[in-house]
């Protein structure tokens, strides 16, 4: 087994020369955190089609210049905002008691324009 030496540590007054070496005023930035892309594919996902709506698909990617798979893609996320756009917007529930009403005076009008007929119709 061989011995290990030691330097001997420097002294308290012994002076360092310390070397610019241009990182004056440079940071310590952490390495960020990896994190997917959000448009990251992470699943595969199996679409059962008709052959007719497959062949429409293929056309229209053709036309568009891009993959079936991205054509449908678009086309899902944009059918899900509008429908995302249509739950945000329906009528609240003051609306829906406002709807409702006008409903009740809309069959009570209905109701008495029957009545008159029927009315018209024994005389």
């Amino acid at each position: 087994m061989h011995a290990m030496r030691r330097r001997a540590g420097r002294a308290a007054g012994d002076v360092v020369e310390q070397l610019g070496i241009g990182f004056e005023g440079v940071e310590v930035v952490a390495p960020p955190i990896h994190e997917p892309a959000p448009d990251t594919m992470r699943q595969i996902v199996s679409l059962r089609m008709p052959d007719a709506l497959l062949e429409r698909v293929e056309v229209a990617a053709r036309a568009r210049g891009v993959s079936p798979s991205s054509l449908m893609r678009a086309l899902i996320a944009a059918g899900l905002d509008r429908s995302y756009a249509a739950v945000a917007e329906a009528t609240g529930p003051r609306d829906v008691a406002s709807e409702l009403a006008a409903l009740g005076r809309r069959i009570d009008e209905l109701a008495r324009l029957v009545e008159g007929r029927d009315a018209a119709t024994e005389s």
